[in-house]
């Protein structure tokens, strides 16, 4: 996978690889999307280690495959790979693991679709599992990085964002069993490493995106290739129909966002674990500054680099739609300061992810 090799030549680059070798991984959600991109990273460094005859790392996959893929066909023969079906959400019992040096809880219910469809289980997966993630980081003296989100943010006044931004997060929309939790999840890490001595880091992500994205998610990049595929006309969300062909209506309800291949998602991630500060400083926005771009203005770019329309269909926002962000860009000046730099193009990620898409979607 070239996302996985881009990401990994950074790392390499940016000289904090070899904290990995010899070190212990336990990820987190391992079969969701970001989980199973990670663990591919932890392979191919492996992979890397025994070619150069050096030692490679130890890797703990779990997931509870509630919403996981269970093609698990890639990962057999892998040597330091062990997968473990278990819900975060629950203490490990007799389970035991051997010396973990670093945890990546990636664990999570991240797409609209799904948290509407399970908020109690959004939620304490949110909060019982990290809170769980954090004990076992206690014992184990190990490094924890919580995956938050840029939803904590709701629609920010200030952008780019920078970290230091406080949101107002709404208790009682269908979007806050994911947003109201990830908060408490970034309490949780703060607790902890403030009163039980954990090295726990929060990063945000906003908007990852790259192969592998599942088309009943229904989050906006597979929405777009379905659309293409099938012909059907793409819904945006607007108080009125743009005029003359503009894609964006002053007033009107069309939300911003940048969006991040997932290669510089994997880079932010390890530096973040590796080189980050414990909270409450090590609280990092992953994501890329620009553009920033509304859906309209999205599927314009998409056709640039795909050749091919993208049909588009206007109509009046729901009820619902009054606690969706307005506009979702980052200030990443923090996590540059670790070494972070975008090692991929957007245009041409979202080339090869529609090209995938495209071919794999029904």
């Amino acid at each position: 996978m070239k996302d996985v090799s881009s990401a990994l030549d950074a790392l390499v680059a940016s000289g904090c690889v070899d904290q990995l070798s010899g070190r212990s991984l336990l990820v987190t959600g391992a079969r969701g999307y970001l989980g199973r991109y990670v663990v591919a990273l932890l392979l191919e460094f492996n992979r890397r280690q025994a070619r150069a005859r050096k030692e490679g790392c130890r890797i703990w996959a779990m997931d509870s495959l509630l919403l996981g893929d269970d093609e698990r066909a890639e990962w057999r023969n892998q040597d330091g790979l062990v997968f473990i079906q278990h819900d975060v959400r629950h203490h490990f019992g007799g389970m035991r693991l051997e010396r973990i040096d670093y945890v990546l809880h990636l664990a999570g219910i991240a797409s609209p679709t799904w948290y509407q469809q399970y908020p109690l289980e959004t939620i304490a997966v949110a909060v019982d599992g990290t809170r769980n993630m954090l004990e076992l980081a206690k014992d184990q003296g190990a490094r924890i990085l919580f995956s938050s989100s840029s939803e904590v943010y709701q629609t920010a006044e200030v952008v780019p964002t920078p970290e230091s931004y406080v949101g107002a997060v709404p208790s009682m929309t269908e979007r806050s069993s994911y947003d109201c939790s990830k908060l408490l999840g970034e309490t949780l890490c703060y607790v902890y490493a403030t009163k039980e001595d954990v090295h726990a880091t929060v990063v945000r992500i906003f908007n990852s995106f790259g192969s592998g994205m599942r088309q009943k998610d229904q989050r906006i990049l597979p929405r777009i290739a379905s659309a293409m595929k099938s012909g059907t006309p793409l819904r945006v969300f607007a108080s009125e129909h743009p005029q003359g062909g503009h894609p964006y209506v002053p007033g009107g309800v069309l939300p911003r966002r940048t969006y991040t291949p997932v290669a510089n998602t994997l880079f932010g991630l390890f530096l973040a674990l590796l080189r980050g500060e414990r909270a409450p400083g090590g609280v990092y926005n992953l994501g890329l500054e620009a553009p920033e771009v509304t859906v309209p203005q999205l599927c314009n770019l998409v056709e640039r680099v795909t050749g091919r329309t993208v049909p588009l269909e206007y109509a009046p926002p729901p009820d619902n739609y009054a606690s969706e962000p307005m506009r979702r860009c980052p200030d990443i000046a923090r996590l540059k300061g670790l070494g972070f730099q975008p090692v991929v193009n957007l245009e041409e990620w979202l080339r090869r992810f529609f090209d995938w898409a495209l071919e794999v979607y029904v």
